[in-house]
């Protein structure tokens, strides 16, 4: 897997922040009035780019949809259907794509739609490994058009339908960036065929897409969609409460409960597709700033035997979760991993215990704290995002269990931008251990399975962890075609990660939402959540209420 700029980790799953000033700080950044027209997505998260190949945040996912079209699409029960194409034929045991277009749709400034935008996007991704999705067209042999036909050649097998994987974006905007500039371009003024087009982003408070009229497909009834911006979750939750949004796709479990018996609020709590990690710096890298005695295995073993997962689900999400195992969360059936009982590592301090005493890391000055063979301390230090305060909990609570084994740990937090910035530093990652989250972007295991390969690491391998073996199983498993066969190549995958623990998979979170009850409706519940999820449909289907 080729490396990846987009880090699309989890930033807005809060539990209770410190409100920010009442009715005045709700008001400042209050979205439209309109309950009819305007279909309002409020959050404490903004988008951080226009660029649909380099932007790393759910939201920026979630507003890309609605701007630009896939050949095709996810409906509501996860299935792929037809978008851009009305069809897909796959010929040469999944090694060749044949997409036929439609031919009614024009990009959003006039200009018609052709097959060209199509080989032009995919040929563009994969020639400049380009954000998110370069990695999943390494094997893209070529790309060509005839007439209204577009054929993909792959070297290999594709497990996973590659018109499902990016947008298309116009030739005749895209092919005016210097290659050199592609990861950098803004794209401020974005240009998509997709069902609502680009109307505003006010950093830091809000987006603004309208209806396309000109749409191919069916008029949604929203005529515009508006993403705002929240101080803390509590002001977020207090704006749906009072009907100044439609809906909250995130909500923490400990405001979550209060909401089910609020006029007009539905709640919904759904699967989701995203797992809350402890990440550990095993950057073998001369620069890293890491502590290298995390770089022993036996260490992370320990520290994961230390901690409860189930304590972590009670008291840092209220029970809205299951306790974490591998790195695919339970929605995605039997590629979920559940380790033998002789191999978990959770909650047993005394394996904890034996572990680091074996291994010779043990308290040699009596101040609690084990030092190594040569004198040095097991005192690390752990990072969370400030108002993710489910991590921030979770972070507590793992000081607390490593303390209780003989190792220090002390938390210290800061915000979403600045965590990125600081755990993807490749000239030298100073940090420890970190908590946070990751969202898949596809309904297929290799989204996050790629995370922890070595050719990730410079992009989304947040740990700098590399195996060979992880990442032979990792090229076999996304081009074999016979399921059950995948199944026991994604399992051995996820037992190696489980037991050198460069995570610890804290919990897979449920997706608490509330719905207005009295502005829109029909919304579905889609397992992985209402929006904030690979399908559109709520954005598409929903009616005035």
């Amino acid at each position: 897997m080729h490396k990846i700029d987009r880090r699309s980790f989890l930033r807005n799953s809060a539990v209770v922040a410190a409100a920010l000033g009442g009715a005045a700080a709700l008001a400042a950044c209050a979205p439209e009035t309109a309950t009819h027209t305007v279909l309002r997505v409020g959050s404490t998260t903004d988008i951080d780019s226009l660029n649909p190949f380099t932007a790393f945040s759910t939201q920026s996912y979630d507003v890309f949809q609605l701007l630009y079209d896939k050949l095709m699409e996810y409906d509501a029960d996860l299935n792929v259907k037809p978008s851009l194409a009305t069809g897909v034929k796959v010929d040469d045991g999944g090694k060749t794509y044949s997409y036929t277009l439609r031919d009614d749709v024009k990009w959003q400034d006039g200009t018609p739609f052709t097959a060209d935008d199509v080989v032009f996007t995919l040929l563009m991704v994969r020639d400049n490994d380009y954000g998110t999705y370069g990695a999943y067209f390494k094997d893209l042999v070529d790309a060509t058009s005839t007439g209204n036909t577009v054929r993909l050649t792959y070297s290999r097998p594709q497990t996973l339908d590659p018109g499902v994987i990016t947008p298309i974006v116009p030739k005749h905007i895209w092919s005016g960036v210097n290659k050199n500039d592609l990861p950098r371009f803004a794209n401020d003024k974005p240009v998509g065929t997709g069902p609502f087009v680009f109307d505003s982003w006010q950093k830091g408070n809000a987006v603004t897409v309208t209806r396309n009229d000109n749409w191919w497909g069916a008029k949604p009834a929203a005529q515009k969609v508006t993403w705002t911006k929240f101080g803390s979750d509590d002001i977020v939750t207090q704006a749906l409460r009072t009907g100044d949004i439609d809906i909250v796709a995130e909500i923490p479990p400990t405001i979550f409960g209060g909401l089910k018996d609020a006029a007009n609020v539905k709640t919904d709590d759904l699967e989701s597709f995203s797992f809350h990690m402890i990440g550990f710096n095993c950057s073998t890298e001369a620069n890293s700033k890491g502590n290298r005695i995390l770089l022993d295995p036996t260490v992370r073993q320990a520290l994961s035997c230390a901690v409860s997962r189930q304590q972590l689900v009670e008291l840092a999400l209220s029970g809205y979760g299951e306790p974490g195992t591998g790195l695919l969360p339970v929605a995605f059936g039997d590629f979920h991993y559940v380790p033998a009982a002789a191999d978990v590592l959770d909650n047993n301090q005394d394996k904890a215990r034996k572990l680091l005493d074996d291994a010779g890391y043990v308290d040699r000055n009596g101040d609690g704290i084990r030092e190594s063979k040569d004198g040095a301390p097991l005192n690390f230090r752990i990072l969370a995002i400030a108002d993710t305060a489910v991590d921030v909990k979770a972070a507590e609570l793992f000081a607390t269990a490593a303390k209780a084994v003989g190792v220090g740990v002390k938390l210290s937090t800061t915000d979403a931008d600045a965590m990125g910035s600081t755990v993807f530093n490749t000239q030298g990652p100073d940090w420890d251990i970190v908590v946070w989250g990751w969202d898949s972007e596809m309904y297929d295991p290799s989204y996050l399975l790629g995370i922890a390969t070595t050719d990730q690491i410079g992009g989304n391998n947040d740990t700098y962890w590399s195996n060979p073996r992880y990442d032979e199983l990792y090229e076999q498993q996304r081009t074999t075609i016979d399921r059950g066969q995948r199944v026991k190549l994604v399992q051995e995958m996820q037992a190696i990660h489980y037991s050198s623990c460069p995570y610890i998979v804290m919990w897979y979170q449920k997706k608490l939402t509330g719905t207005r009850t009295d502005t829109w409706t029909g919304w579905q519940p889609i397992k992985g959540g209402m929006v904030l999820n690979f399908p559109r449909v709520n954005y598409l289907d929903v009616k005035p209420a």
